[in-house]
């Protein structure tokens, strides 16, 4: 009884182990110069980004090897050999060479049925592209997602710039320009105009933002009818954003200079008062097309000025969006 359950054990653990092991033969290059390298290399590379990114195995052919170009084998044989190797599944790769344009074909396939249950392309305008598609391929691995569209910040491709979808970032400095407002809770809300830069660190972003938000009706603890605020602010923060991808939501957070003046009109006197100082703030939002040379920024934040006005420190949130382009 106990070498059966043990017997059944083993039975079971190969079971298991063999749905996740992926037979890949090697890529197919065809109309490529210099193939034999370059099929090692991106038979290699695929295998890599794959395992980093799913939890698959992939059994490359032990012929694969950097002396030279490997003869891609039929449909059949290859389903035959990973049966051999107790693989649930098998690839099939070619890398095309046609008019300047590399393309990377990958599929996959059930061992037993031979039928066809994912595939995905990519293109690219030059060999230094290869390794920016074999990672987008490697990503949409049997999922839903797709190389073309599910791109990080730095895997725009020389192709990709030729459509109107991307356009590669050759710079990483923006200038962009906010629309939003401020509100203070049980003293007014403003509107808001402003200017930012940005610089694109890759991990993290810097803006130097300037903000103004005018003069606006104070909602409640005036002396009369006619009290009115403005703002504006001078701040520096730094930007998280939780991924690489086109598009992310992020978190950030800083310090400003800024001022606070409040205007209030009794009879015909005016009575004007200026305070400012320094302040924080900090906050959260998404970015929308950052390998793009136009991108949005939305945002909300807290706002906390160290100074007071009106016997108060005017503590609000600000909220607004950002479009930039690349300078």
């Amino acid at each position: 009884m106990r070498i059966l359950l043990l017997w059944l054990a083993a039975t079971l653990s190969t079971v298991v182990a063999a749905q996740n092991l992926v037979y890949f033969p090697g890529f197919e290059m065809i109309n490529v110069p210099d193939n034999g390298g370059l099929q090692y290399s991106t038979s290699k590379l695929i295998k890599a980004y794959i395992e980093d990114n799913h939890d698959y195995t992939i059994i490359l052919d032990e012929q694969i090897n950097a002396s030279g170009y490997l003869v891609n084998e039929s449909q059949g044989t290859t389903a035959k050999n990973a049966l051999k190797k107790n693989a649930r599944y098998f690839m099939r790769g070619e890398i095309h060479f046609l008019q300047g344009v590399y393309i990377v074909s990958l599929g996959a396939y059930d061992s037993q049925t031979n039928e066809r249950i994912w595939h995905d392309l990519a293109k690219g305008a030059i060999e230094q592209d290869l390794d920016a598609l074999l990672s987008r391929l490697g990503r949409s691995f049997f999922t839903n997602k797709t190389a073309k569209t599910d791109i990080n910040i730095d895997e725009v491709t020389e192709y990709d710039q030729q459509g109107m979808e991307l356009a590669q970032i050759k710079v990483n400095h923006f200038i962009g320009v906010m629309l939003g407002g401020k509100y203070v809770p049980n003293k007014t809300v403003l509107s808001g105009i402003g200017l930012a830069y940005t610089y694109d660190a890759s991990t993290f972003l810097f803006n130097f933002d300037f903000e103004f938000y005018p003069s606006s009706n104070l909602l409640a603890s005036s002396r009369s009818g006619d009290r009115r605020v403005d703002n504006g602010t001078v701040g520096l923060g730094v930007l998280y954003p939780f991924t690489r991808k086109r598009s992310t939501f992020y978190i950030n957070g800083g310090m400003d200079y800024g001022y606070t003046r409040i205007r209030d009109e009794i009879f015909d006197i005016k009575y004007i008062e200026t305070r400012a100082g320094i302040g924080a703030f900090g906050g959260a939002g998404f970015l929308i097309n950052r390998n793009s040379t136009v991108n949005f920024r939305m945002y909300v934040a807290a706002t906390i000025p160290f100074y007071e006005s009106d016997g108060t420190n005017l503590t609000g949130v600000k909220f607004g969006i950002v479009t930039s382009f690349a300078n």
